[in-house]
């Protein structure tokens, strides 16, 4: 159906005389919102933006609820249940249904998780046993009356704690209820990578995959020991021997360095792009020819369910959090659910970069696909990407003027 065709029957319905139905379009400015409204409220969770009023329209991304959003006019549309949309200052579409006119001002939400400390944007906990028992109540728990049974080490977002009748409970980001003895907390690694920058040369390495002694010169004394993930500066590699800055050696196969690579065809001199050297299991961001991050990463492990895909891609899509499984496998002895993983950036399909919380293994190859980063290094990465996830936003789809970013695996 045509789209005036749509409005006609939509506005007569609404008892409007034929005359003024005739004359309403997809796009035509509505009555306008109340004269006291500063913003509109996001009140519907992961709520789609639109770069037209029509669901058919390609989408933006989402908006996380609470998000006050700046609106300019309030316009009709196709596929919105009320069959307008508001227009945003940034010339985007959001369907009235899931929001609502705010007295306050544009802003996101406020994030009690925020300036905790924590590495992490929430609370996580894996169970410790498998078929652990979920309740829609605590009391539940007293008549084996659950919801769920969760499999050994599925991950969950805790949002609450309680005690009854003696027993500590903690509850899910669905609102069910687990005895909390059968999860653990987990925080993430500590482990970062090194920024960079225009002043600073590209000569770091790694301890990986396993502690390292430092010789006074080749096949010499040795003067020191090096914990994994140490990093050093590089002078100069002779074959079996790397020389680091400040005097010392130690054996080659002990380091991944990190390398410089050249931008791939299409990446611009202001771009941004990664480059991740799969033997290695490096990773360098780079700004045009200018390297401005490195870091260890775990890619997918050497079997061919598992292999990370080697290629130039472009992130697809960037997402503040998602839920990751593959419960629905029957071919595997063990599946896995981790609730809300966090910054979140695909490339090629499902495969895309993302926080692992739940190992300190980087510099191996370890997971299902997937480019794990820790914590702060997803982080730090998922801000550096082009486009910028605006603030209050759940996800964001790139569009060619966004230049989105380039990803190299070699």
């Amino acid at each position: 159906m045509g789209g005036i065709a749509f409005m006609v029957i939509a506005a007569v319905a609404f008892g409007w005389p034929q005359s003024v139905a005739a004359e309403i379009a997809v796009g035509d400015t509505a009555a306008p919102a109340p004269s006291w409204a500063k913003s509109i409220e996001v009140i519907d969770d992961g709520a789609p933006v639109m770069l037209g009023p029509s669901d058919e329209s390609r989408r933006r991304g989402t908006v996380g609820a609470g998000t006050r959003l700046d609106f300019t006019r309030r316009v009709f549309g196709e596929g919105c249940s009320t069959r307008v949309w508001y227009e945003t200052r940034d010339e985007l579409f959001i369907c009235e249904a899931h929001v609502s006119p705010s007295p306050e001002p544009p802003g996101p939400r406020v994030d009690d998780w925020a300036g905790t400390g924590s590495r992490l944007p929430q609370r996580y906990a894996f169970i410790r046993f498998d078929g652990t028992r979920a309740y829609a109540h605590p009391s539940d728990y007293f008549r084996n009356d659950y919801v769920e049974a969760f499999g050994k080490s599925f991950g969950i977002v805790v949002t609450g704690e309680q005690v009854y009748e003696g027993v500590e409970f903690i509850r899910t980001r669905r609102h069910l209820w687990v005895e909390r003895g059968s999860v653990h907390f987990v925080q993430g690694s500590p482990f970062s990578g090194v920024k960079l920058g225009r002043s600073k040369p590209l000569d770091i390495a790694w301890v990986s995959p396993r502690p390292a002694r430092v010789h006074e010169r080749p096949q010499g004394r040795v003067v020191k020991r090096l914990d994994r993930h140490t990093v050093v500066h590089v002078e100069a590699t002779k074959g079996a021997w790397t020389k680091l800055s400040g005097g010392g050696w130690i054996r080659t196969a002990e380091l991944a360095p990190a390398k410089r690579a050249e931008p791939p065809e299409g990446v611009g001199p202001t771009d941004r792009w990664i480059d991740i050297d799969i033997e290695k299991q490096v990773l360098v961001a780079y700004e045009g020819s200018t390297p401005m991050f490195a870091t260890l990463v775990s890619t997918g492990r050497n079997t061919k369910q598992s292999k990370t895909p080697l290629g130039v891609f472009q992130i697809w899509v960037k997402l503040d959090y998602t839920d990751m499984d593959d419960i629905e496998r029957t071919d595997i002895p063990k599946n896995y659910s981790i609730q809300d993983v966090p910054w979140v950036q695909f490339f090629k399909g499902s495969y895309g970069f993302h926080a692992a919380f739940w190992h300190n293994d980087f510099g191996r190859r370890r997971s299902h696909g997937c480019i794990n980063l820790s914590p702060k290094d997803a982080r730090y990465l998922f801000h550096f990407t082009q486009p910028i996830l605006p603030p209050g936003w759940n996800a964001i789809l790139p569009l060619p003027e966004d230049h989105p970013t380039t990803v190299q695996i070699r």
